[in-house]
């Protein structure tokens, strides 16, 4: 098969991170199957770079709505040439990452069969973002899921939604995973005071950094150590048990992960009416050895009783509430390490995408 990957509006900032790694990560296995893949990358500021068919459109922000009217110019003309780009690679079928539509999208259909990853409850995160990307995702929404041959989920949380059980396409779930080669274990620090790390994004109010910064205010006995953010990105005081990286290059990253004693999944995700996920950083996390802690239920590790995986309710108050719990898992996880082998077959990302192709190609066998 030839395969175009195609990516709708992603910063620089989230293809530097795990969802970059994811799209590589994916590609590699494809290839290993045999199969050719190209991706096609539609962002705001992503620099071009080896491998990767970018087109970048303008943002406009500093004109509020002159601004929005000019972003969505650029958008339309940005994926227009992008559309160009996969026609003349002439794909046997197009994986697109579901996201905000942009004219002219449709015109997609025509160039091959197309499946659909929808990662998210994009009803309720499209809500948080404003009335103008709320409208937009539900008056085109159906248009473009309907319009697939098959849509696939990380979780069956999405997969269940009222409004993704109406659509017309089969949705099939595949979890998040890790290529088990790309992650060594690290060893346990030796740290007197327990370290705690944690990866992510600004502008994502369900990662829950307001609450770790809450944390470290109630246990000023844990250092907690916060990548992607810096202090511009945190409208409230930073107590002295807290340090801000800012974004880190990939290398960097795995020296600060290398020195926790703990990682920290995301926990709010009730904040977009959410109950489950795969996360990333957690499988990332988890096989590179390192005790961590969640706060709503992984669609891999349902039902698995591991001690170095502490379960926080996903709720508002889960921080305050279990203070107590959080420190002490801290402490009892200082010169632990996770048993790899007790989890990585669930997480092994090339098991993963060999049942992603394998509906690919049910897709090409049913006639169009």
């Amino acid at each position: 098969m030839r395969i175009a990957y195609v990516a709708l509006h992603l910063d620089s900032k989230v293809m530097d991170g795990g969802v970059g790694g994811k799209f590589q990560s994916q590609m590699r296995c494809w290839e290993m199957a045999g199969h050719r893949a190209q991706l096609f990358l539609l962002s705001p500021d992503h620099p071009p770079i080896d491998g990767i068919r970018v087109f970048t459109y303008g943002s406009f922000d500093k004109w509020p709505l002159a601004g929005l009217v000019f972003r969505e110019v650029s958008r339309s003309m940005a994926l227009s040439n992008l559309m160009g780009a996969v026609a003349v690679y002439k794909p046997d079928i197009v994986y697109l990452r579901y996201g905000l539509f942009a004219y002219p999208l449709m015109n997609i259909f025509r160039l091959a069969p197309v499946v659909v990853e929808i990662n998210t409850n994009d009803i309720d995160e499209y809500r948080h973002r404003g009335w103008f990307f709320y409208w937009m995702n539900r008056l085109t929404r159906g248009w473009v899921l309907n319009s697939a041959k098959a849509v696939i989920s990380p979780s069956h949380e999405i997969q269940q939604l009222p409004e993704n059980r109406a659509i017309v396409p089969p949705l099939f779930v595949i979890s998040n995973g890790i290529e088990l080669g790309d992650l060594a274990p690290y060893p346990a620090p030796n740290n007197d005071t327990p370290v705690l790390v944690f990866a992510g994004s600004p502008g994502f109010g369900w990662h829950g950094v307001d609450k770790i910064i809450e944390l470290a205010i109630l246990c000023p006995d844990l250092q907690v150590e916060i990548v992607g953010y810096c202090i511009e990105d945190l409208k409230m005081k930073i107590p002295s048990n807290v340090r801000l990286h800012g974004f880190v290059p990939r290398a960097r990253l795995g020296g600060i992960l290398a020195g926790a004693d703990v990682a920290l999944g995301t926990l709010a995700l009730h904040r977009k009416n959410m109950q489950e996920a795969s996360a990333l950083k957690v499988r990332e996390s988890l096989l590179a050895g390192i005790p961590t802690i969640i706060a709503y239920e992984d669609t891999d590790l349902a039902g698995l009783d591991l001690p170095y995986l502490l379960r926080l309710p996903n709720t508002e108050e889960n921080i305050r509430e279990n203070a107590g719990r959080i420190r002490d898992f801290c402490y009892g996880m200082r010169g632990v390490r996770v048993e790899r082998d007790k989890i990585a077959h669930r997480l092994d990302q090339r098991k993963k995408e060999t049942a992603r192709l394998e509906y690919f190609q049910q897709v090409l066998d049913k006639p169009r």
